[in-house]
């Protein structure tokens, strides 16, 4: 965290500030974030549609909103970026599916979901944010401190 000076006043003295986030505290707090998401991290035998959906749209919103009050440089951006294009990826293969309500392990494909397509968004949606956030950990000597799974 930094404090930038806004202004000085006078006779008497007196200094204000503001405090702004550096680049490292806005991954540091996405980091945590997304540790908290679900989707990311917890590999269960079913999964229900629409919380994979909204689950995604908060993380999207939450990508946009971290960039407000910090100069990022462009390869910070281009990170973010590209979990935002995950996002988008994510929703435009799996909300045109018609799958019903649950959606469950195939037992015969280990580490598959019984929709391909939704198989296939998912792993490509765990596997885009698995890398961005190695990115971050490695540029910032941050720790992401939960496992997103390969298999699901």
């Amino acid at each position: 965290m930094k404090y930038e000076l806004n202004g000085i006043s006078t006779p008497f003295g007196g200094v204000s500030w503001n405090k702004t986030n550096s680049v490292k505290d806005k991954f540091s707090f996405l980091l945590f974030y997304l540790e908290s998401k679900r989707i990311l991290v917890n590999p269960i035998e079913m999964e229900k549609k629409e919380w994979c959906i909204e689950s995604v749209l908060e993380i999207k919103k939450q990508l946009v909103s971290i960039t407000e009050d910090t100069a990022f440089r462009k390869d910070d951006l281009s990170i973010i970026r590209n979990m935002i294009k995950a996002c988008n990826q994510y929703l435009d293969a799996v909300s045109p599916l018609d799958l019903p309500n649950i959606i469950y392990k195939n037992h015969t494909q280990e580490g598959s979901w019984n929709d391909l397509q939704f198989d296939k968004a998912m792993k490509q949606f765990r596997n885009s944010f698995r890398q961005e956030i190695k990115s971050i950990e490695k540029r910032y000597r941050l720790s992401f401190h939960k496992n997103i799974p390969n298999e699901f």
